[in-house]
């Protein structure tokens, strides 16, 4: 998504952007372009996830999402498991520097999904979401076919998951917990207990 939303940025300053006067998309890509100072650069964030989403964290959000959705037929052992391992995971690959930039990263994709989500830009691409327009930019510019729609699916179910286990407590799973949990497993295409 960053990287598509940096290269509509690119297309803008070279005039190549079919978006009308200072209002708008326009003045939405001005501010992203002023403020690259303070954005991550992609080499940067690519240390992040690489950090973030080490090796072995989506196989234990997977554990962890079977574990939650099989919970109603009363595996609570499962669970517990499955988030102290996930957990343990997260704690010996996130530091100090490494919350910080995901502070500033929040801030970024808040910024690049604003562009994409714009009417103009979405109408000028023919694209119904910013999912698609990510879809078809990435396509077009970057030579890539990301799928944005299912990681953004895995993305918004895979926040909760990860927030409940952050906040909450392993032994009780709300609902809202145990539903984004069978999203998450409805995108990655596995079955609760795989």
């Amino acid at each position: 998504m960053l990287r598509v939303c940096d290269r509509l940025v690119e297309l803008y300053l070279r005039g190549g952007l079919p978006v009308g006067g200072p209002g708008g998309a326009a003045a939405l890509l001005d501010s992203y372009w002023l403020g690259r100072a303070e954005r991550l650069p992609d080499n940067e964030r690519q240390e992040l996830y690489a950090r973030a989403v080490s090796p072995g964290f989506e196989h234990l959000l997977g554990r962890l999402a079977s574990a939650i959705a099989d919970a109603a037929r009363g595996d609570d052992d499962a669970v517990n498991w499955a988030a102290d391992e996930l957990h343990s995971n997260v704690d010996r690959h996130i530091d100090e520097p490494a919350l910080a930039a995901i502070a500033t990263l929040r801030a970024q994709l808040a910024d690049a999904l604003a562009i994409l989500a714009d009417a103009e830009l979405l109408n000028a691409y023919g694209a119904r979401d910013p999912w698609q327009l990510v879809d078809q930019l990435a396509r077009l510019e970057l030579g890539a076919a990301p799928d944005a729609g299912r990681r953004q699916a895995l993305a918004a179910a895979g926040t909760v998951v990860i927030g409940w286990l952050a906040t909450g407590d392993p032994t009780v799973v709300p609902g809202e917990v145990a539903d984004a949990a069978r999203s998450w497993l409805a995108a990655a295409d596995r079955a609760p207990d795989a």
